[in-house]
């Protein structure tokens, strides 16, 4: 009798555990289209075996576990190019619009402008009496500076604009990292108590990839199956535990000559993160160093054409009766700062407050006001160098006026371009690492319904048993 209970028994456990496996292939194809879904494989392994007068005697399976088919490895290499991606993403996009401020080549941008501003020196100086030339000239160095105040207006309120942007990303990185430390605390108990916790998983790696695209991160996981997230060596996520970010003032910093304020992450413990990576980290970056670069050159432009032109124009003559010398043409030093001077300050006036044509310098001498020797030499000062300040200092690192800007538009262009192919390099990446993931973790309707299958004949046999078996124990008792 214990021989044919011993047959139902194993029979009883085949069908349980077909029938297990059965529910978790059901699971599966009800997430194939789940983002982040991992496809998830019971466990058979066989019972132990009992002891009988002829050895030992099998005594069925059962479903130890429910794997999780995940390869941590890809996570890993998945979650370094998101870092990449969305940091050359975030770079693209600001570098992208400070090459629309600019809008070169065309004829309303900065190296039109200042072409057509030199060459009304030169027309001035086929004529340096004609009053019409000499408005023309004033109203293209009016342009020049106006052209250098849109140029650091529109890059100052793009950089301005990055702040919000910034905080916007560190509280989603907060938000998530507090969900993550729940969930570790959630995965860790379901672990222990011997649960399966698939499904957390899946959640928690969602939010991991997530943070990816937001900060250069690592993730470490333990024995337990929870995670600790590292950011630049500080550790903003653990089991139970989330350390929060913020964004706080730095001390100044030189930036291509100029000086510009700074921001940095702290955490809430007050020590600062290291963020270097993801679209935050690309956000200040472009705060910190790439926005100003391109502010600190227009600012060295700036101040070139302020020291080149007046450095001439300073010891020419207008047409003031008497005639008068010493009257620079601009006035400032920056691109915020720049402006037309053209004002006779030896009676006391302010420098810039009454701009006057008669007080262009075209003429090298004082009695000679049809001279054109000053007009000449400003009219070539775009291709001169190198250019100097007041003190004999060179400026520009020795290059022209037209050298000097067509190189900073150049690295802006070359920066873009560098961005765009990180761009497409790391979509490749992530695409063919994409793909490997889902060989491993995606759910195939077809292997999925032939496990289904086999599944329903395991089950369908194992009941043939149960079957068996009683008619067994009938026989037996038919026989008393």
């Amino acid at each position: 009798m214990s021989g044919i209970s011993q047959v139902l028994e194993t029979a009883r456990r085949a069908l349980l555990a077909q029938q297990y496996g059965l529910s978790v292939t059901g699971h599966n194809i009800a997430n194939v289209s789940t983002p982040g879904y991992s496809r998830q494989r019971a466990e058979f392994v066989t019972t132990s075996p009992s002891q009988t007068a002829a050895g030992l005697l099998g005594t069925g399976v059962m479903v130890e576990s429910v794997s999780r088919l995940r390869n941590r490895f890809i996570d890993q290499q998945i979650r370094s190019s998101n870092d990449s991606l969305s940091l050359a993403s975030a770079e693209y996009q600001i570098l992208s619009q400070i090459e629309a401020t600019f809008n070169e080549p065309s004829d309303s941008g900065m190296s039109g402008v200042l072409n057509s501003f030199f060459q009304s020196w030169h027309d001035l100086s086929t004529n340096p009496e004609d009053p019409v030339s000499r408005n023309d000239l004033m109203l293209k160095g009016k342009q020049v500076t106006d052209t250098f105040h849109r140029l650091n207006a529109e890059m100052s309120s793009l950089r301005n604009s990055l702040r919000d942007e910034i905080t916007t990303k560190l509280d989603r990185i907060n938000t998530l990292t507090t969900e993550i430390s729940k969930l570790n605390v959630d995965i860790t108990a379901a672990t222990v108590g011997g649960l399966n916790p698939s499904d957390m998983q899946d959640l928690r790696d969602a939010k991991l990839e997530e943070l990816s695209t937001l900060a250069n991160i690592q993730v470490h996981e333990d024995s337990r199956g929870s995670v600790m997230v590292v950011l630049g060596g500080a550790v903003i996520a653990d089991n139970g535990a989330s350390l929060p970010l913020r964004l706080e003032p730095a001390p100044p910093a030189t930036v291509s000559g100029s000086s510009f304020d700074q921001l940095r992450i702290v955490s809430g413990l007050g020590n600062e993160v290291k963020l270097t990576g993801g679209e935050a980290g690309g956000l200040l970056k472009s705060y910190n160093t790439t926005i100003p670069d391109a502010l600190g050159r227009l600012d060295r432009l700036a101040e070139g054409i302020v020291a080149e032109v007046n450095r001439y124009h300073a010891t020419g003559y207008g047409l003031q009766n008497p005639p008068a010398t010493g009257i620079n043409f601009f006035m400032g030093n920056s691109a915020a700062t720049i402006g037309l001077d053209l004002t006779d300050t030896s009676g006391g006036a302010a420098a810039g407050s009454a701009p006057s044509i008669d007080n262009i310098a075209a003429s090298a001498s004082a009695t000679a006001p049809g001279n054109n020797e000053i007009a000449l030499l400003i009219a070539e000062a775009l291709n001169r160098k190198p250019v100097t300040d007041g003190g004999g200092a060179t400026l520009l690192d020795g290059l022209s006026l037209l050298q000097y800007y067509n190189q900073s538009v150049t690295r802006i262009g070359s920066a873009v371009n560098s961005a765009d192919t990180m761009i497409q390099s790391q979509e490749l990446v992530l695409d063919q690492l994409t793909t490997q993931r889902e060989s491993v973790s995606g759910v195939s309707l077809d292997e999925e319904m032939t496990d289904m299958i086999k599944f329903q004949r395991a089950f369908d046999a194992a009941a043939r048993m149960v079957n068996t078996a009683d008619e067994m124990f009938q026989t037996l008792l038919n026989m008393v």
